[in-house]
């Protein structure tokens, strides 16, 4: 797998690291995420994406390379791509899981040595992306795939739910249950059963209307600079919105009401990425003033408490971050579980 440069095959896995934050202390070189780019992307549109994630994730970026082949030939796949295993995603799935079970049996008879990986490549070979996605995933050891993260962008989607579904059959329903997803501008309606899926879309873009079973389980920010956004770049540059977004309830930029303790337990989960954790709490302090002290008091509680080594980390990282969180509480009338807190972070 080689490191930080443009792909040229499709399907073609390389590794992505952000110079700019790898020497950085919050930077964690042990943990991976995995993107795959959706349709009309160039080599190096992938490469800049992979990069800009490894920055807000704090992690090399394994990147799976779906290559534009001109855009009608690419809306051809996607469409291709989005009946493939339906029946698997959206049905029952333990019955297809028994069908192909019955193919393999009868395949291996004919192929001494078949194993079900590589069957089911066969498979889905007809999308490289998707082949080599599988692949990448069926190879995993079970502690791996339990803590493996993905990104995926438009077409990627449909990439990922194929893939996915491929590695359940292969393997076992078992072998992607709670994995986390994260979508962006989705077009994908059916994906696997038990993962942990996040859908994140802008209410005007266009490709994520196909998916016109979103629900309320979805994470939508309204309003973006050109109103109609779909680039994944557009998309890591609203982060901070969708972050609190996950866990409020409104429209028009109005909340009805806001998951305070969700929000900063979810925080909590992000490590020690400064610069990530900063323009979440600039955002709620900008735009949910009236939330922003309490999501503070409860996230430095919660630092204080459980992850302490961590904190610690964040102050000595950036002092910057430490000021803003004391900022959160003490604007207004500040509460006494507001004081302790920021005495806490003022002992950093």
């Amino acid at each position: 797998m080689k490191k930080n440069i443009k792909p040229t095959e499709d399907g073609e896995i390389n590794r992505y690291v952000n110079e700019e934050a790898s020497g950085m202390a919050w930077f964690d070189h042990r943990r991976e995420v995995v993107f795959v780019n959706g349709m009309a992307n160039s080599g190096e549109n992938h490469m800049d994406s992979a990069l800009a994630l490894s920055l807000l994730q704090g992690c090399p970026v394994v990147g799976v390379y779906n290559k534009k082949d001109g855009f009608w030939s690419d809306l051809g796949q996607c469409l291709m791509d989005k009946g493939v295993l339906v029946g698997a995603q959206a049905g029952s799935f333990s019955a297809w899981s028994a069908a192909f079970d019955v193919a393999y049996a009868a395949a291996a008879q004919l192929k001494s040595g078949l194993t079900k990986i590589d069957f089911m490549e066969s498979l889905v070979a007809s999308n490289k992306a998707t082949a080599s996605l599988y692949r990448y995933v069926a190879e995993m050891s079970v502690q791996e795939r339990s803590k493996l993260k993905i990104f995926c962008h438009s077409q990627g989607n449909l990439i990922t739910s194929n893939a996915l579904t491929a590695v359940a059959l292969a393997l076992g329903e078992d072998a992607i249950k709670n994995m986390e997803v994260n979508s962006f501008g989705s077009p994908c309606r059916y994906w696997p059963p038990g993962l942990d899926r996040t859908n994140n879309a802008f209410t005007f873009d266009p490709v994520s209307w196909l998916d016109y079973n979103i629900g309320f389980s979805s994470v939508k920010v309204g309003f973006t600079p050109g109103l109609i956004s779909h680039g994944f770049d557009i998309y890591m540059n609203q982060d901070a919105e969708f972050v609190v977004n996950r866990f409020r309830w409104g429209s028009f930029r109005m909340t009805a009401s806001m998951d305070e303790k969700g929000l900063a337990t979810y925080l909590t989960k992000m490590g020690n990425n400064p610069r990530r954790l900063k323009k979440i709490f600039e955002w709620l302090d900008k735009h949910h003033n009236s939330d922003a002290d309490d999501v503070a008091v409860i996230y430095s509680k919660l630092m204080r408490t459980k992850h302490a080594a961590t904190m610690k980390a964040l102050a000595n990282a950036d002092k910057s971050f430490i000021t803003l969180l004391i900022k959160c509480m003490d604007e207004g009338w500040t509460a006494s579980d507001e004081k302790k807190e920021i005495e806490y972070l003022k002992s950093l």
